[in-house]
């Protein structure tokens, strides 16, 4: 709303300031032509008053050509004669003038020509009355008689009268003329003056506009400075806080893996009751722990707005089976029953992200059973159509019979580290996060999380995700369960483990203590360099951030030294920033998160050096004797090769996402496969392949899957 009344108020100044503009244009352009109408009235003005002053002058000069005439026809003397022919060419001239100053006038343009009609007569009779008195002079006394009877005739006298008329009209029409160009420069000066004002006043309007209108957009413009350099300063300070976070969460996780590494490693050997639940408790501080680092990275990563979700096809049922699994037994303790209830399409996969809904159970339930000491929990999910086709709008709500949350506090407990006070006294543990991380999810996940509560009577936490998409495919998140790791069963590797945290390396050297691994260590890049040029190694264990050299400038050197270049080198990093991860797996040969496990070890160290299964290692061949190699197909069958070879190429994706119930199909689907080609070899992988689903072993799952008999590579072999 702010943005779009500064553009309103934008787009007005920007319509007063062009208006301005063509309003003075205009004045100006008034004024201009007032200005060049003026300059030609006082022209005309000018031209008329000439006009009248070569009238007057004309006048005069017939007047004087008449008294000369009259002189010299009364006398007959010669020099009144020479002085009427000089004033008739004069008054010739003036003539001439007048006719060229009214050529652009008719009416006075006429009236000069009748001027000239009758001058011209009046000329002609002068002229025959100065021949007869030429003629008197002469000695001819009856010409003198003939001048004496014309002169009384009156000839003369009417036609100068006549000549008086038309001077008299002339001077009359111009005359008028001059009032009305007199009229007309007085009103252009009136006219020019009160545009001048007119202009004058705008200007100083569009200026005082334009200057409030610049004062505004100043104030605007310094206004949207403050905010930008807020926006940048808090932009600064979300960025100082991701990576405080990072740096805290590395921190913290690097002395966790240990923590976590030896606490498992003692549960392993033999301790009395009070040392195991010492042990357990040391376990479970540690999860708490490092829960919530994971709860404060997660919350920092909402409100930075970096937190993606990764939808994909997922088991509603499944998911909701594995977080009641994790609280069977602190439900059992409490004496409280925990059971799910699935309504409409429950039954159906969904697109949802399963990781960011598993931790939404996770934190509702867990909440659920805290609060919960009399009574059950029950997870009701419902999946119910929506108006779009292919589409049910989930609803999952989370019903205990527990304390119950006070009105005033229903709002509270959704704000990060605020929770709810206990009605009955019992002090639990908590950070407040959970309810927050919660709702942020439910929003990003384009839902909505609301609470109701009733004191004594227990709480409904109900999770609204519309508009999800039903998927066709058969899914599985099934839990990984713990196996008992034997490293034997990896070849005897020579491992380098390179930390400048001697515990982390004591922990790796730990786990493959009492197996037929070698294990070197160095605490820092340089060190390993070092180890690498005196006793080499199958494998390396790359710590990241080391003093003096660190994990990717020791991975540089090694790169670039041919004699190391195709050892494998594996990434051990705390820090928990996604970009982080895909920037280490881009560049090493894998990638192990601290705190790891024995698990996680093996699986990163059986990814280049393919395991033995027991079952194999019991029927194997004596040392001594050679394994036949594997003949491969025995059977011809285009069909089923091109089959195999589609199913090998969707095997990587298979092992990425690991879906216990598409492996367990992909598994039949091998089995058959080798049957019809009768491949020996493809038929114990799958058989392999099938053990390791019904036993939910993923490890093994991920190793098999990375290691699929290949036709073209026995093809190869001869």
């Amino acid at each position: 709303m702010p943005q779009r009344q500064a553009n309103f108020r934008y787009r007005v100044f920007t319509g007063l300031m062009l208006f301005a503009v063509v309003v003075l244009a205009g004045t100006s352009l008034l004024s201009l032509r007032a200005t060049e109408e003026l300059e030609q009235t006082v022209e005309r003005t000018s031209e008329s008053q000439q006009l009248l002053q070569q009238v007057s002058a004309y006048w005069g000069q017939i007047g004087d050509s008449e008294a000369h005439g009259m002189r010299y026809l009364i006398t007959g003397r010669a020099e009144f004669l020479n002085e009427y022919r000089s004033v008739l060419g004069e008054l010739d001239a003036s003539l001439k003038r007048l006719k060229a100053m009214t050529a652009v006038d008719p009416v006075a343009s006429h009236l000069v020509e009748v001027l000239a009609i009758k001058n011209g007569d009046r000329l002609r009779y002068y002229s025959e009355l100065h021949q007869l008195k030429a003629m008197t002079a002469q000695g001819n006394p009856a010409a003198d008689l003939r001048v004496a009877q014309r002169l009384r005739a009156g000839t003369g006298a009417r036609l100068l009268a006549e000549m008086q008329v038309m001077m008299d009209n002339l001077a009359a029409h111009e005359e008028a003329r001059l009032v009305e160009h007199r009229a007309k420069r007085n009103e252009m000066i009136r006219q020019n003056w009160a545009t001048v004002m007119v202009a004058n006043a705008l200007a100083l309007a569009a200026g005082l506009v334009g200057f409030l209108a610049t004062r505004r957009m100043q104030r605007q413009a310094q206004e949207a400075f403050r905010l930008e350099l807020r926006a940048e300063q808090a932009r600064q300070s979300s960025q100082d806080k991701s990576v405080f976070l990072a740096s805290m969460s590395h921190e913290i996780r690097t002395p966790m893996n240990a923590i976590f590494g030896f606490t498992n490693l003692i549960a392993e050997t033999p301790l009395d009751p009070r040392q195991a639940t010492y042990v357990d408790s040391i376990r479970k501080s540690g999860q708490a722990l490092l829960s919530l680092i994971n709860d404060v990275l997660d919350l920092s990563k909402m409100e930075a707005g970096k937190l993606e979700l990764r939808e994909e096809a997922t088991d509603l049922r499944e998911i909701v089976d594995q977080t009641l699994t994790m609280f069977q037994q602190a439900c059992a303790d409490k004496g409280i029953s925990l059971r799910a209830d699935f309504d409409g399409r429950a039954e159906l996969p969904v697109m949802v992200d399963p990781v960011r809904l598993r931790q939404v159970l996770i934190n509702l339930v867990s909440n659920a059973v805290k609060y919960t000491e009399t009574g059950g929990v029950v997870v009701r999910v419902g999946c119910h159509p929506s108006k779009t086709e292919d589409r049910c709008d989930l609803r999952i709500e989370v019903i205990d019979s527990g304390t119950g949350i006070p009105p005033h506090q229903l709002g509270v407990i959704f704000e990060p580290f605020e929770q709810g006070d206990s009605v009955d006294g019992k002090n639990r543990e908590g950070t407040g996060l959970g309810l927050s991380i919660v709702r942020r999810l439910a929003e990003l996940m384009g839902g909505e999380l609301s609470a109701e509560s009733t004191v004594g009577e227990g709480s409904v936490f109900r999770l609204d995700i519309p508009e999800r998409v039903i998927s066709t495919d058969s899914v599985s998140q099934q839990p990984e369960r713990s196996q008992r790791i034997e490293f034997d069963l990896l070849p005897p590797l020579k491992v380098l483990v390179v930390d400048d945290v001697a515990w982390n390396r004591d922990l790796a050297v730990a786990y493959l203590a009492g197996s037929h691994h070698q294990v070197m260590q160095a605490g820092d890049g340089l060190v390993a360099l070092e180890q690498l040029k005196a006793k080499g190694a199958d494998i390396v264990l790359m710590d990241l951030r080391m003093p003096v050299l660190s994990g990717d400038q020791a991975l540089q050197r090694i790169r670039a030294n041919p004699r190391w270049r195709d050892i494998p080198v594996v990434a051990l990093t705390a820090s928990s920033m996604s970009e982080d991860e895909n920037w280490v797996r881009a560049r090493f040969d894998g990638y192990v998160r601290k705190p790891y496990s024995k698990a996680d070890l093996f699986e990163a160290l059986a990814l280049h050096f393919p395991p033995r299964r027991d079952d194999a290692e019991t029927t194997a061949p004596a040392p001594d004797v050679p394994a036949a190699p594997d003949p491969g197909p025995l059977r011809h069958d285009a069909e089923a090769l091109a089959e195999l070879k589609a199913l090998r190429a969707t095997l990587p994706a298979m092992r990425g996402n690991l879906r216990v119930r598409e492996v367990a199909a992909a598994a039949g689907h091998l089995e058959g496969l080798a049957g019809r080609l009768d491949w020996p070899r493809l038929a114990g992988f799958a058989r392999e392949l099938k053990e390791a689903v019904d036993a939910f072993d993923v490890t093994s799952m991920r190793l098999l899957l990375a290691n699929s008999p290949d036709p073209e590579a026995n093809r190869d072999e001869h």
